[in-house]
């Protein structure tokens, strides 16, 4: 899925008690392969994929999950790019190895994204924040769209951003959250 050869204008809309100054506690429920981006240029031999991730939420400070209008775990979708690079000359990150590293709790070396490892994700916790970005569709018109602004490894009963373990990471106690 990773690293392999549109994003949706869909509009998620958050529960009526999300808090965006709140930690959150995010479950990977599942990665889509939506295949090759619209932003991809094939002339310049682009191939990068969009990758559909879905989450179920939870309050850090609670451990109560986040529910929908309907009393249902509120399902929250993000998108990257398959893309996982990092530029040396000015120190970007690829979104997709920042949310891989902080699922799985440790820095990660190139060779260390393989095909697996989207099923190695699935499953796993990490904490973070949400934000609202104002957003231009391709019609001109705009809307705000929640998104993810960070995340980083998730430690059990933390209220504070902590940073990556070094390796080999130490698996986190979970057996408090509601997921």
């Amino acid at each position: 899925m990773f690293q392999q050869p549109t994003r949706s204008t869909k509009v998620i809309t958050p529960p009526p008690n999300l808090d965006l100054d709140a930690r959150y506690v995010f479950k990977v429920l599942k990665l889509e392969d939506q295949g090759v981006s619209k932003f991809a240029d094939p002339a310049k031999g682009e191939n990068f994929h969009n990758i559909q991730w879905e989450f179920n939420i939870a309050h850090a400070d609670s451990k109560t999950l986040v529910y929908d209008p309907e009393g249902q775990p509120w399902t929250f979708i993000d998108w990257t790019t398959s893309k996982i690079g990092k530029n040396p000359t000015n120190g970007m990150v690829a979104k997709a190895r920042l949310w891989i590293e902080a699922f799985l709790g440790h820095a990660v070396e190139d060779d260390e994204i393989t095909a697996d490892t989207p099923n190695h994700l699935v499953g796993r916790y990490a904490s973070g924040f949400f934000e609202e970005k104002e957003v231009k569709r391709e019609d001109g018109t705009s809307y705000k769209k929640l998104q993810i602004m960070r995340l980083s490894p998730y430690k059990g009963g933390e209220s504070k951003p902590a940073a990556p373990p070094p390796p080999p990471p130490v698996a986190a106690t979970t057996s408090d959250l509601p997921f």
